[in-house]
């Protein structure tokens, strides 16, 4: 393996999961310098419910952890749902915050990043490469994520399993 090129190696990692990827690169020094970093982080399940007034009503949900390095590429999925009838509100957003002088800025938001929630359990995922939340992340920065079940009264947001996995230039 020590003559194979770098751009094989990338080419095999091209066809591995991320966890696969990040196995192999723990193998040697080489792979590890040569293959893509990833960092995974989750969310806590939940179910919430909106306000009695209002349609827009988000809601702090998590912080991810700091980053390490610049952004490659921003992964998630969620398994969800909404209360199962009526008008569907309920969303998932991510905002990228940067400390500056003991204050959080937010220097880009998506504030769509599954769609609206269905009435029925279903799993969601998202990519974003070119979205500012990617192109404009430093390392310190961090990922700060928002739910919104939604205002009117009766609405709820079910979730599990949200996950982010993010890739880091090598």
């Amino acid at each position: 393996m020590e003559d194979v090129p770098d751009l094989v190696l990338l080419k095999i990692a091209e066809y591995l999961s991320p966890k696969q990827c990040a196995w192999l690169s723990m193998t040697c020094k080489r792979f590890h310098k040569v293959l893509p970093k990833y960092m995974c982080f989750h969310g806590d399940d939940f179910k919430i419910s909106g306000p009695f007034d209002g349609h827009w009503a988000p809601d702090f949900y998590f912080d991810g952890p700091e980053l390490r390095g610049k952004v490659k590429s921003f992964r998630a999925s969620v398994n969800w749902k909404d209360q199962g009838w009526g008008n569907r509100k309920g969303r998932l957003m991510v905002k990228l915050v940067r400390p500056d002088s003991g204050e959080n800025k937010i220097i880009a938001e998506n504030n769509n990043l599954f769609g609206i929630a269905g009435h029925e359990w279903a799993e969601s995922s998202c990519f974003f490469v070119n979205d500012p939340v990617v192109k404009l992340a430093i390392p310190g920065d961090f990922y700060s994520f928002q739910r919104n079940a939604g205002g009117g009264g009766g609405h709820s947001l079910s979730v599990k399993k949200f996950t982010v996995l993010l890739e880091h230039p090598s």
